[in-house]
């Protein structure tokens, strides 16, 4: 393994959290839409609930367009599609022009969404481009430290947002395995308290729906660290 410095860890581990909140919350976010459209205009209120964020939205088009296109909301996917391509630039050395590219991509096709009439029917170019952004990791990346700093914040990130959203357990289950054997491999700090702790609710029991609080909590003390956008 390479050695990597304590910032360029924090800048991948977030560049890694970050492209997964945007891919996993625009891909929740989309089945709420229809929900929304067919059945409940104000669904949307369940998804702030779930994901903890305050529901400052007045109505249906309110929250679709400030919660996909609003860069000044830290909530917004946009914003967190701005943080991420933030960290890849730092990382540019690191990730490869081609890898980075992706990134850029993606926030120019959200930004041209938002001039869109159906915005949700292009969306799938930003799916694309996060697929593409992980692939080209694994071809270009050389550093076998950086690429599994990036998949273990995937990892937290996948947690995370599958905790509030009620996952299936044993995805969750098979998403933590992946998360500790990352773990292993990257040699980095951790939280040995939250890790034994989380071990002790996910792999040890077979629902945690009532243990929601406790997993978020932990997961939010894994990995403690600086750089944040």
């Amino acid at each position: 393994m390479g050695i990597i410095s304590i910032k360029s860890t924090d800048n991948l581990f977030w560049l890694g959290r970050y492209i997964e909140r945007v891919y996993t919350t625009l891909k929740i976010f989309t089945e709420y839409y229809d929900r929304m459209i067919d059945k409940d205009e104000k669904y949307y209120q369940d998804f702030c609930s779930k994901l903890g964020i305050a529901n400052k939205y007045s109505y249906k088009q309110e929250f679709i367009r400030n919660f996909l296109f609003d860069e000044n909301d830290p909530n917004s996917v946009m914003h967190n599609l701005l943080a991420a391509y933030d960290n890849a630039v730092i990382m540019r050395n690191e990730l490869s022009s081609e890898t980075m590219s992706y990134v850029q991509m993606a926030v120019d096709a959200l930004e041209k969404d938002k001039y869109s009439n159906a915005p949700i029917l292009k969306l799938q170019q930003v799916f694309d481009y996060i697929f593409a952004f992980w692939g080209s990791a694994d071809d270009y990346v050389e550093s076998e430290t950086s690429r599994n700093i990036l998949k273990f914040g995937r990892s937290v990130e996948r947690l995370d947002l599958y905790t509030r959203f009620s996952y299936p357990p044993e995805l969750v289950k098979k998403e933590f395995s992946i998360l500790l054997n990352r773990l292993y491999k990257v040699g980095i700090e951790c939280n040995v308290d939250a890790t034994d702790r989380l071990i002790s609710i996910i792999l040890e029991k077979d629902s945690f729906e009532e243990d929601k609080n406790i997993i978020l909590n932990e997961l939010s003390r894994l990995f403690t660290t600086t750089v944040v956008y």
